[in-house]
């Protein structure tokens, strides 16, 4: 299923230093070292160039041939392939939507994360920095978008998340407030003087708010905090615009059995559902199942959206063959250390062999969804590009 953002591996982090010398917190947020550490170890490489040598009035330093300096592009065969990470999954995302909308142009498209992919940043000699225009045909291809721990759980649940990775997500909900999208936002505690605090400084943006229940990250269950949804009612609900209150849970082992699990989704009064479209990852939700889940114990109609991972092959899912493992078929690759709830394994998602099991037939994972009637997909997996950056 998802992924935990890249910067919460959980594993020991180097200690980064500033511009200034001094030592960064551990908590700082990854963005933000992006931001300010490596103006210091630019200023670092610039001093060693011939250029800095020379405003020193010193003999310019000139690598030796076959230097480890020349980088990847001296004909190592880094394994890694050559191409736009960031514009490929783009390019992916609005493929599936406009797959999806080309049968049912109401269908939703919602983005979980990923917010790095709505711009286009500007580059620099040595990182990405400052804000140009906004990827206008990815936005145009999405209808919502999903941020997790804005304010708490980013890296421990109940605890307050860094004060700089909350500014950075609210800094891309404040520029594209304009774009039409409908927000969401998770934020993993359970303190209802938290909830509080976080529901009234995320209504500025007129997202909607679900605060999940422990343990951690795993979304497996409904909250109890509070008991009634906010802004609960007895309303027709068409689509994700209509929608007062949302509940997602992901994991459904916790229920047991999936009968219990349908019973407990279906005797709330949430606007909108996003769920996974099998039990505990294996077992398909029916039509049966989902005439039950269409509607509030209210009685009136609600929306309900398909968790859907784009992006990492999911080794329990359906699809997934015995044989299959890093190397075979060639767009699987190694397995994600930072797998949420069962084992993974990235894959090449720019790779038609693997987009053709998501999206693209009747057949397909995406094509399944749609004929069980779900009202549109949470995106999962776009934060993939990160790591093939990083490879």
């Amino acid at each position: 299923m998802a992924n935990k953002p890249y910067s919460t591996s959980g594993k020991l982090r180097p200690t980064p230093f500033a511009s200034n010398g001094q030592a960064m917190p551990h908590t700082m947020s990854r963005r933000h070292f992006l931001r300010t550490g490596l103006a210091g170890i630019g200023g670092a490489l610039m001093a060693s160039t011939p250029l800095a040598a020379y405003g020193q009035g010193l003999e310019p330093f000139i690598p030796a041939p076959n230097s480890l300096s020349n980088g990847p592009s001296s004909g190592i065969n880094t394994g890694k392939p050559e191409m736009d990470f960031i514009d490929e999954m783009r390019s992916y995302v609005i493929e599936i939507s406009r797959w999806a909308k080309s049968y049912r142009s109401d269908f939703s498209m919602i983005a979980m994360n990923g917010l790095e992919l709505t711009e286009f940043l500007e580059k620099t000699l040595f990182t990405m920095r400052g804000i140009a225009e906004p990827a206008r045909d990815y936005l145009r291809a999405l209808d919502g978008l999903l941020v997790e721990a804005p304010f708490y759980g980013f890296e421990e649940y109940g605890v307050p998340t860094n004060t700089e990775e909350t500014e950075y997500i609210l800094g891309y909900l404040e520029r594209l407030k304009l774009e039409g999208l409908q927000y969401f936002a998770v934020d993993y505690t359970e303190n209802r003087a938290d909830i509080n605090k976080a529901r009234a400084e995320i209504s500025k943006y007129d997202a909607l708010y679900y605060a999940a229940p422990p343990p951690g990250m795993q979304l497996s269950s409904l909250t109890k905090v509070p008991g009634t949804p906010f802004g609960s009612n007895p309303h027709v609900i068409d689509n994700i615009r209509q929608s007062k209150n949302f509940a997602i849970v992901l994991d459904s082992s916790r229920y047991g059995t999936k009968d219990a699990y349908v019973d407990a989704l279906a005797a709330t009064n949430y606007d909108t559902l996003i769920i996974d479209p099998f039990h505990r990852g294996t077992i398909p939700l029916t039509y049966d199942d989902m005439k039950r889940l269409r509607y509030k114990k209210t009685g009136t109609p609600r929306t309900l959206i398909s968790y859907l991972n784009i992006a990492t092959g999911e080794t329990y899912r359906y699809y997934w063959q015995r044989n299959w493992r890093a190397g075979n078929p060639d767009f699987v690759s190694e397995g994600n250390s930072l797998a949420r709830w069962g084992q993974e394994n990235h894959v090449h998602y720019w790779a038609r062999e693997w987009q053709s099991i998501i999206f693209g037939s009747e057949n397909s994972y995406l094509g399944n969804i749609m004929k069980l009637g779900f009202d549109g997909v949470l995106l999962a997996g776009l934060n993939e590009y990160s790591w093939w950056l990083d490879y």
